[in-house]
């Protein structure tokens, strides 16, 4: 008996003694397997990706997690916030936990091979799982299912809906203008900024994709009883992202009204209520092939079979793809708009250039007879307005990090060398470091300039972004450096751009350049980004990014779908803010706070937003 009880008790302390160390012996080979791929590697003491993102926000949202400090170097390990790491370690570098390899990219042929291999380097298991609270959908899913919810979500975005996102963007502007607080007879100030353009974002995704158009403040059809207005319930629900995901439904039903898990699964159900009764109602018309939008691709996913899939879109299904494309649709653009906004009150050169292209465009439609603009007719004709788009995303790009993970071993090339990457490594193609690299955009990468996008023919007009397919909204490490908006290096200008006489007709005579474009300075190296040997200017005078070397949208077959919807978007709304106005800091507000402001992020917000307001001030010009 006592031989017995001796065995039971040895057999307790050799299994403890195995979990204890378990973790060291993975950390062994997994350092191992780091060594056999000839990459420089750290040792972080955690795994990254979900558990490094909801420390680093709960840290953060307690003031626990001060920039700068060694736990704050090492939750940021697996996750860059820009290219500070990689001037350490290098473009490619191998991250080493107990859980395994994480391969942390800022190469762009490295970036361009991973995202173009989709079978090789598809998404890593949960990847995105914090965005299924409603079901799965076009972002969160893989192989087979992702397809299938590609094929359903991507025809959506055609050039109908981008005429319908012209006119509801500038009909949402107007109706955000409008309210403004009036200081004087030729100003009015915006004091929330930052939530009146996540309203306006809300409300042209859902008037446009969903065929809801919305007042200012009205609401769609609701299924459930609520108090909280349709913006309400979406902001609770991004406010709350972490504890709808973490907990279990039926805690929080059960809990307290007024806590943060009541408040939470108060924002789910009436968030949720929303979208079902936008279903319902549409479920109810008639059917017309006129009228196509997201709802009624999702019914008819739900009510056909699909041929290669096998079966029809379950309702989960169909409600996380309503979720996804408002949440992610409408966010990402609202913060572009954002930034760019305040990156334009406090760059007036730049604006000055802008608001001349407004008025050319302005006045050539009046010139037609137009006293507003017309999608087909006049957004094509902007340039200015493309190229501030694309600077704010680059400098401030919304979800900055794309992951996948190796199906199998897989062989990378970097610097001349091949590079066998193990099955199971998790790839972090970081966006951030890429855009900020000064290889890749040269040694002012972290200035904001958009006259960096223009080519050296001057050829004004027509550029249409491409369209392309959808990308993860991952989380973004925050930024925590100030210098993206330091004032550029002056340069000599330049002459005003002429026009082909060719096709005279669908040219405007654009406003000559602050400076001249970055990569025609002769201070600047040719870069893989800039160099003409390796990217190209489209025949509309914007640059066209060599592969690997611009990923807001990422780019491969996992790029994002609403690019162009985005664009339009932002177009439209820039166009309609600033017809009649421009756009400073509001008084009381200095230049060195704004950008203190801007060089952070808000805590727990999926995508990169400022941590807080800066008002600003429309006067009349």
């Amino acid at each position: 008996m006592l031989s017995f009880i001796y065995g039971i008790v040895l057999t307790g302390i050799v299994y403890g003694l195995v979990q204890v160390c378990r973790p060291g012996i993975a950390l062994y080979r997994h350092l191992q397997a780091a060594q056999r791929t000839g990459l420089p590697f750290k040792v972080i003491p955690f795994p990254p990706g979900l558990f490094s993102f909801f420390a680093f926000q709960v840290l953060r949202k307690l003031r626990l997690l001060e920039p700068g400090t060694k736990l704050h170097k090492l939750l940021n390990m697996g996750r860059p916030d820009g290219y500070g790491l990689h001037e350490e370690m290098g473009d490619v570098f191998l991250t080493v936990s107990p859980s395994g390899l994480t391969m942390i990219v800022a190469d762009p042929k490295v970036a361009m091979s991973v995202n173009a291999k989709r079978s090789a380097f598809p998404k890593p298991p949960n990847t995105g799982a914090i965005i299924n609270i409603y079901g799965r959908n076009v972002i969160n899913t893989d192989g087979d299912v992702w397809r299938f919810h590609r094929r359903v979500t991507g025809p959506v975005f055609s050039e109908r809906i981008h005429s319908d996102v012209w006119r509801e963007g500038m009909r949402q502007a107007e109706f955000m203008l409008q309210s403004w607080t009036p200081i004087s007879s030729t100003a009015v100030r915006a004091g929330s900024i930052g939530n009146d353009l996540l309203r306006l974002g809300l409300n042209v995704i859902t008037g446009s994709a969903y065929a809801t158009p919305l007042t200012w403040s009205s609401n769609p059809p609701c299924a459930v009883q609520t108090t909280l207005s349709y913006r309400e319930s979406m902001e609770q629900v991004t406010a709350h992202l972490m504890p709808i995901f973490l907990t279990p439904h039926w805690a929080l039903r059960l809990a307290r009204k007024g806590s943060t898990w009541g408040k939470a699964w108060q924002a789910y159900t009436a968030f949720g209520g929303y979208m079902k009764g936008m279903l319902e109602r549409e479920r109810e018309k008639v059917a017309s092939p006129d009228e196509e939008n997201l709802i009624t691709v999702l019914l008819r996913a739900q009510a056909e079979q699909d041929e290669k899939l096998g079966r029809t879109m379950s309702e989960s299904e169909v409600m996380g793809n309503m979720f996804i494309m408002l949440f992610a649709g409408h966010e990402t653009t609202a913060n572009t708009l954002h930034y760019a906004l305040l990156c334009l009150a406090l760059h007036q050169d730049v604006q000055d250039t802008l608001l001349r292209e407004i008025d050319s465009i302005f006045d050539r439609a009046s010139k037609e007879g137009r006293s507003r603009l017309d999608y087909e007719k006049d957004f094509t004709r902007a340039r200015w307005a493309f190229a501030t788009m694309y600077e704010t995303t680059r400098v401030y790009t919304p979800t900055g990090m794309t992951n996948k993970w190796t199906a199998s071993d897989q062989t990378i090339s970097f610097n001349g060398q091949a590079h066998v990457i193990p099955q199971g490594t998790r790839i972090s193609v970081n966006g951030f470091g890429i855009h900020f690299n000064p290889k890749v955009w040269g040694t002012d990468a972290k200035v904001w300039n958009p006259s960096r996008w223009l080519v050296s023919d001057g050829r004004s007009p027509a550029f249409t972004p491409p369209d392309s397919r959808s990308a993860s909204p991952l989380p973004t490490p925050s930024y925590e450096k100030q210098a993206f908006l330091s004032s550029p290096p002056s340069s000599p200008g330049f002459s005003q751009f002429t026009t082909n006489e060719k096709h005279s007709s669908d040219f405007l005579d654009a406003p000559p350049t602050p400076r001249t474009p970055h990569f025609l300075s002769d201070q600047r190296p040719p870069s893989p980004a800039l160099s003409i040997s390796s990217a190209a200017g489209t025949s509309q005078g914007i640059l066209k990014p060599a592969p690997g070397t611009f990923l807001p949208f990422s780019e491969g077959s996992r790029a994002c779908s609403g690019k162009k919807f985005a664009t339009v978007e932002f177009v439209v709304v820039i166009f309609t803010l600033l017809r009649h106005r421009r756009v400073q800091l509001a008084e009381g507000c200095s230049e060195e706070w704004a950008r203190k402001v801007m060089s952070g992020r808000k805590p727990g917000g999926i995508t990169l937003q400022p941590p807080e307001d800066i008002p600003l001030l429309f006067t009349t010009r």
